[in-house]
């Protein structure tokens, strides 16, 4: 059964694998609301650095898509 968007993240979510573009979403208006990364990271079950990197990704390209890789698909 798929989750719903806002739903709590549960260890569904495999290790090395990508947040989704709704909870990058998630996690960047709880950001503007002033939660901390710590918290955030918590929350979603992630290390600090993965929060880190999202904001970061936000701040200089504003969005919360996956950015195009570099090398031979």
């Amino acid at each position: 059964m798929p989750r719903q968007f806002g739903s709590e993240i549960t260890g569904n979510r495999g290790k090395k694998q990508e947040l989704s573009s709704e909870a990058r979403s998630s996690i960047i208006s709880k950001w503007e609301a002033g939660v901390m990364n710590k918290d955030l990271a918590a929350e979603y079950g992630v290390h600090r650095n993965v929060i880190a990197y999202t904001i970061k990704r936000w701040k200089e390209h504003h969005t919360v898509n996956s950015l195009p890789r570099s090398g031979r698909p």
